[in-house]
């Protein structure tokens, strides 16, 4: 009986038609074997190039992945919970499609995997993005802590946590703050943290979303949705995201 892990992975697609193509090469290729067993979940969010009919061809060509489709944009968070009311393996997480992170990030956290852990990956010691984009996320980070009384490294990397948790929590972020919302509401159900460090790669293509209006929009109704929300069920409240 084969011991190892099982792994879910959503791939957020929003006008991804430059990397998607070579995200997805690197990381089926990546994670065949050494697993027990995965799945690939694209979600074209809504993408007015090509993207969707790439997502097409990569599910035509490899067994591990589906794909869902948006007809309109409806933000990384909401893809996420699409992508995990499918998921059907023991562990979820999500890779991005811009070659930001590399595959070798995923198995670096597999001999951490524990059915009570949420594995968080931050990039402190070799974070090659910009100035301003270094301070805001630490800026961004330090808020997050202190409104959820958390001391939590780095939040917006490629978090692995355990499929039933995930699925007994209610997650209602659509936009960037979904991967704090994850994580926090983990924690809050009872797991633990590791943080283990890794080296972010240079965007091969397109430019970061989270600096547009309309996520920095979305990002501000997320964390009042949530606060309201924790503030009205005194914590987490049970909520099935899975079937």
């Amino acid at each position: 009986m084969d011991t190892r892990p099982t792994v879910s992975v959503c791939v957020p697609a929003y006008n991804e038609q430059a990397t998607l193509r070579v995200s997805i090469d690197g990381l089926i290729e990546a994670l065949s074997g050494k697993i027990a067993g995965f799945e690939v979940i694209i979600v074209n969010d809504g993408s007015s190039d090509a993207t969707g009919d790439i997502a097409d061809e990569l599910e035509k060509k490899y067994r591990q992945i589906r794909v869902i489709h948006h007809r309109a944009n409806k933000g990384i968070g909401a893809s996420y919970r699409d992508a995990l009311s499918l998921a059907k393996y023991e562990y979820f997480t999500w890779f991005p499609a811009d070659l930001e992170n590399g595959p070798a990030e995923l198995l670096n956290c597999l001999p951490y995997l524990r059915p009570d852990t949420v594995i968080v990956n931050h990039y402190r010691a070799s974070d090659r993005r910009s100035l301003f984009r270094r301070l805001v996320s630490r800026a961004f980070v330090a808020a997050i802590n202190a409104l959820f009384r958390q001391r939590i490294t780095y939040y917006n990397g490629l978090n692995i946590i355990p499929t039933k948790v995930l699925c007994s929590v209610p997650l209602i972020a659509d936009g960037f703050l979904f991967n704090a919302e994850t994580v926090i509401r983990s924690v809050r159900a009872g797991c633990s943290v590791v943080e283990l460090s890794h080296a972010l790669l240079h965007r091969k293509g397109g430019k970061s979303k989270l600096f547009s209006a309309k996520a920095l929009i979305q990002i501000n109704r997320d964390i009042g949705a949530i606060v309201s929300h924790c503030m009205r069920n005194k914590g987490v409240a049970n909520d099935q995201n899975c079937p």
